[in-house]
């Protein structure tokens, strides 16, 4: 069995010995892309002036996921300052700010300004409203994201905190009395972060309708592979009758497809490669500028309902939408295969 890594992604290589990551090119291909760019950026930071209210900072997306592309890939970021700071004042964009400002010789760009990575945010933030029905979408990406596909790039030993603090939150009156509990609290947090996610994006189809396709595809993919990896940490963690915090703690410097990999193999379950096949499809094409392009439907030529009723005639779309369906088989069957392993209470909260 393989062991836990103690480094981060960026720090190391691939962790699991069952799975040859090399038969998987694009996948290999990638997590040395962001090596290096990781490397670059943290090269930077280390020669730069950050402002002294940034108290870290954590790679997210592609970055984060140890999947990042030289040819299209960008860096999305989760600024987080110190408690001092008031959000809402101009000193938090100016910290902000002086991070990107750093970055700017990298040609990296600053996220959009309607996404979750366009502002920063800090510890009382992320912690003083969880749970909160009318909690900012915001706020809860963030906090969610931390521990779903981030890794440090500034002040590693702060995102160390921070990430055990955030796991301590979820952990309060639940698994951290009685390990004997399920993580219910934050599996029901989980799962309304990922169906939030496809509510979005079916709310920003009629705002931006080209963009609907490379979005859909993402979500059946990198989204659904970001969501799983935790998931299925969580049902591991069902067995778990000792100390299922730090038990938890020590998984998360896996990347979500190391995650789901892992869990394969202490379940003594040899199809990974399924999952690695399908995902290594899903990453070589969209590694290609063109493709991702050709995703992008021109709505000044047709309307929004032929645009969707239509999308099976892009090709591209076609394609990875067939793939998708088979790596959502797989997990799909996977995990309903864990009915007598993982505890029946985590099926009862996964769907009810």
């Amino acid at each position: 069995m393989s062991t836990i890594p103690e480094e981060y992604p960026y720090d190391r290589q691939w962790c699991l010995s069952s799975v040859d990551i090399s038969r998987y090119m694009t996948i290999e291909y990638n997590w040395e892309a962001s090596k290096s760019l990781i490397a670059d950026i943290r090269e930077a930071i280390a020669q730069a002036e950050i402002h002294p209210r940034v108290e870290t900072i954590a790679a997210a997306g592609s970055l984060g996921r140890m999947e990042a592309s030289r040819e299209v890939s960008d860096a999305d970021l989760i600024i987080v300052l110190s408690n001092e700071t008031d959000l809402s004042l101009p000193d938090a964009e100016k910290a902000y700010n002086s991070v990107w400002r750093v970055l700017e010789r990298l040609k990296i760009n600053k996220p959009k300004p309607t996404g979750v990575f366009a502002k920063p945010t800090n510890q009382q933030q992320l912690l003083d409203s969880v749970g909160d029905a009318n909690e900012s979408y915001d706020v809860f990406g963030k906090r969610l994201l931390l521990m779903l596909e981030t890794q440090p790039i500034y002040r590693n030993e702060n995102y160390s905190k921070l990430l055990n603090i955030i796991v301590d939150r979820y952990a309060k009156q639940y698994v951290q009395v009685d390990s004997k509990k399920e993580w219910t609290f934050l599996l029901n947090d989980l799962i309304r972060y990922f169906r939030s996610l496809a509510v979005n994006y079916q709310w920003s189809f009629d705002k931006e309708v080209e963009k609907w396709p490379l979005r859909n595809i993402k979500l059946r993919h990198s989204r659904l592979i970001m969501y799983s990896g935790l998931l299925m940490l969580l049902g591991e963690a069902s067995k778990e009758r000792q100390d299922k915090v730090d038990w938890l703690k020590q998984r998360l410097k896996m990347t979500p497809l190391e995650r789901i990999a892992w869990v394969y193999e202490q379940n003594r379950e040899w199809n990974f490669h399924r999952i690695a096949g399908a995902y290594d499809v899903f990453l070589y094409n969209l590694n290609k500028q063109e493709f991702r392009d050709n995703l992008n439907v021109d709505p000044a030529n047709q309307d929004d309902a032929n645009t969707y009723r239509e999308r099976y005639k892009l090709p591209e779309f076609a394609f990875l939408k067939a793939n998708s369906d088979g790596l959502i088989a797989e997990l799909l069957r996977f995990i309903l295969a864990r009915r007598g392993s993982w505890s029946e209470r985590f099926f009862e909260y996964l769907i009810f």
